[in-house]
């Protein structure tokens, strides 16, 4: 998932507990961090697109025995654009998000496009 490609599993313990980068499997160290960016920057077809979509509420992520997921389906392709940029790997990110999956399972690759664009973020 992008989170793993972003994240070590320092980022959970970051000021205390952060309940909400607990998800399973839980963050590594950075080492098996770096060696999923060496995947994708290898630009082999055996590695696609995933998201972590199971939202939990608050209250069940913030809990003794709190909900594993770290919700990012809302901006998966922003995430995964960010972790391909960091890696130097954007030459791969079509093919990640959009060929390789539908190609392992023998699917039809979708046609529709989408496209893009950096812009500095703004303050809401």
């Amino acid at each position: 998932t992008a989170h793993h490609l972003l994240y070590n599993r320092n980022e959970i313990f970051k000021g205390g507990i952060r309940p909400h980068m607990y998800c399973l499997p839980v963050l590594k160290r950075e080492k098996h961090r770096q060696a999923l960016l060496n995947a994708i920057r290898s630009g082999s077809n055996k590695f696609f697109l995933g998201t972590d979509s199971a939202a939990h509420p608050k209250d069940a992520k913030e809990s003794s025995c709190g909900c594993a997921g770290v919700f990012t389906a809302h901006a998966a392709l922003e995430f995964y654009v960010q972790a391909f940029e960091e890696a130097g790997a954007l030459e791969h990110f079509e093919n990640f998000c959009s060929k390789n999956g539908p190609n392992f399972y023998g699917l039809p690759i979708n046609e529709n496009k989408i496209k893009l664009v950096k812009k500095k973020a703004t303050n809401c």
